[in-house]
């Protein structure tokens, strides 16, 4: 489960849809990006119908980051795209939205002049009046302000698509339960692009996950920016194993995974929730960003590479086969050689089952982005490709570790390269491909497989009990 992603809309057209217009999204991001993109869908579905390219789209909408320069260039590149279809297909409309429109507002109006809308990450529910505004021939539209809109979004956006196939169903949920970031890391845009910390009343989120488990869904994906300080703003208090311990309560819900937990956050309480209750997957993905104390302070993170290895300590004595994933930045400003040497001993240390790596990119207004930089793009560069090469080593030696074993596995969607077969994931969130049809088997099914072999990435599973 990724922190960050690129992905075309998962939806696919209907040959039955009501409406006439198509709509047609692009999300570039984190989870939360992806689950705004499905709120989208659900806001527009009276007047919208997904469709599978900008070519046939009455609207065009780019769901935007601003975490790192990349998805910002490809904003830029994929206007010059829209450029050229709006010019043979006049009454196209197109929007950005997301952490840059959040970010830039009216600025994007002036690189690109082919835009109708943008909205920022707490006007979602206000697109189609804003839509409606420029049909009207009104001026572009901009709405970037902050507000408090929970109550304004249908409830049931766990009914979208999970896979990035279109296939899947309505296997696993994604809901957000809070939003904005109260901490203060020198490198990130966050909490200027998504405001403060806010958290969802416990009984509207229950109330979302018992709607996705009525429309067919297993497992539940809770979404925040630091997911363990969720409640904490809340009144009185709630903490996020409380949260835990009422979804797992509910009928229904098979497996329970979330997005992301900070290490500065993290408890014993915590612990013992993730390790005791068996709807919590064994997997976490706890983001370390530098192996290095003098980093992570620079970073601002709020806690030692002692800290977070106690932590995976604990976790891993409690439930010895706790997968564990994390993101990892390379080349922060003042970074030397014997930081990032730090950073491959933890990498070896606590054997992460995957991690997401990447090269600092300065965002404008960020403390990071006015620090002395020691070390060039191409050193950068090079140290991204030897942590790479090193956990492809680890990776390799992780997956071989399951062939020959068997595990329970959730069928949530078909394998990639023969839609006859499924695919699905195990509790510590690899996915299994199945490459064989098997009769009575649906999404959603729970089985047990024999895991049989291995790909670079993914593992091959034979299933060995059905439903």
């Amino acid at each position: 489960m990724s922190s960050s992603c690129e992905s075309q809309s998962n939806r696919t057209e209907s040959s039955d849809e009501k409406t006439t217009q198509g709509v047609y999204i692009r999300t570039f991001g984190c989870a939360m990006n992806e689950h705004d993109t499905q709120k989208l869908y659900k806001i527009l579905e009276k007047e919208y119908h997904p469709v599978d390219a900008p070519e046939k789209a009455d609207l065009v909408l780019i769901n935007t980051c601003s975490v790192r320069e990349k998805p910002e260039q490809k904003l830029y590149s994929m206007l010059g795209e829209m450029r050229e279809l709006k010019a043979t297909n006049p009454n196209m409309m197109v929007g950005v939205c997301g952490c840059v429109a959040q970010q830039e507002g009216e600025a994007i109006l002036k690189k690109g002049r082919n835009v109708d809308v943008v909205f920022g990450t707490h006007n979602l529910s206000l697109v189609p009046s804003l839509i409606q505004l420029r049909k009207n021939g009104a001026p572009p539209q901009v709405a970037v302000n902050y507000r408090e809109d929970w109550e304004e979004l249908p409830l049931g956006f766990a009914d979208a698509d999970s896979s990035k196939n279109g296939k899947a169903g309505k296997v696993t949920a994604f809901i957000s339960i809070s939003r904005g970031c109260n901490k203060s890391c020198t490198y990130c845009i966050v909490p200027t692009t998504r405001g403060p910390e806010v958290s969802r009343a416990v009984a509207e989120i229950e109330r979302e996950v018992r709607i996705a488990v009525h429309r067919g869904s297993k497992e539940i994906v809770l979404l925040g920016q630091t997911v363990n300080s969720y409640g904490l703003d809340l009144s009185p208090r709630v903490s996020f194993v409380h949260l835990l311990e009422r979804i797992s309560s509910i009928d229904g819900v098979e497996r329970i995974r979330f997005l992301s937990p900070h290490p500065q956050e993290v408890r014993a309480d915590f612990i013992e929730c993730v390790s005791s209750n068996p709807k919590v997957c064994r997997h976490i993905h706890m983001p370390l960003q530098s192996g290095s104390d003098r980093i992570l302070k620079l970073m601002n993170r709020n806690y030692r590479r002692s800290k977070y290895l106690k932590i995976i300590e604990d976790l891993k004595t409690r439930v010895p086969d706790m997968a564990v994933t994390t993101d990892i930045i390379v080349g922060f400003p003042g970074e030397t050689e014997e930081d990032f040497q730090q950073t491959l001993e933890v990498m070896d240390i606590v054997q992460f089952d995957q991690i997401y790596s990447y090269v600092f990119s300065p965002r404008p207004g960020t403390p990071a982005a006015s620090m002395q930089e020691l070390i060039t793009q191409e050193e950068k560069l090079h140290r991204l490709q030897v942590l790479q090469a090193r956990q492809e080593e680890i990776q390799s030696a992780r997956l071989d570790q399951w062939v020959g074993k068997t595990a329970e596995v959730l069928i949530d969607s078909y394998n990639r390269m023969d839609d006859r077969c499924f695919q699905g994931r195990v509790s510590q969130n690899f996915v299994v491909n199945f490459t064989k049809p098997y009769e009575g088997l649906s999404l959603g099914s729970l089985v047990k497989a024999k895991i049989i072999g291995r790909k670079r990435f993914t593992l091959v599973g034979e299933i060995e009990v059905a439903p």
